[in-house]
């Protein structure tokens, strides 16, 4: 779902969906595990977002499908040709599932995603991603029969 973070950039592509390239102007792991947690936490649908210089992503996170919207962020009103819209039969566990994978697999790169120079601590910053990445782990692991073929959410 996520690329290793390289010079600021990861991409992000879900099945069936097109593939957009999110900045650093946004901490994604963290903000995105943040979410994520809240989601599972409520089990209530969430949303993510990203940069994509010069557009804004946003990806909703329901409980069986995930809906992008990608927008012009001037200040102007939209027209259709401003706003890109897919979706995905991605599930919220299965986003958090791969949101989970992505971000331990390489997690020293995401919590060196944002570095503005500016001496931050990145070993504490890993150290909190990676706390974060337990919750949401056993999150994960909490909602699974939630998702099960017999069930449905109202």
């Amino acid at each position: 779902m996520l690329t290793k973070p390289v010079n600021g950039w990861s991409d992000f592509q879900l099945d069936h969906t097109s593939v957009y390239g999110l900045s650093y102007l946004d901490d994604i792991a963290f903000e995105w595990i943040d979410q994520a947690i809240h989601g599972l936490e409520t089990m209530m649908p969430f949303c993510v977002k990203g940069f994509l210089e010069p557009d804004r992503f946003l990806c909703l996170v329901s409980y069986w499908n995930c809906h992008i919207i990608c927008e012009d962020d001037e200040r102007s009103p939209l027209t259709p040709e401003d706003i890109t819209n897919e979706y995905s039969h991605t599930s919220m566990l299965q986003f958090c599932e791969y949101l989970y994978a992505d971000v331990k697999e390489n997690v020293e790169e995401w919590s060196q995603f944002v570095d503005y120079g500016d001496n931050t601590d990145f070993p504490s910053k890993q150290k909190l991603l990676t706390e974060k990445l337990e919750k949401l782990e056993a999150l994960i692991n909490e909602r699974r029969e939630w998702f099960g073929e017999d069930r449905c959410f109202l």
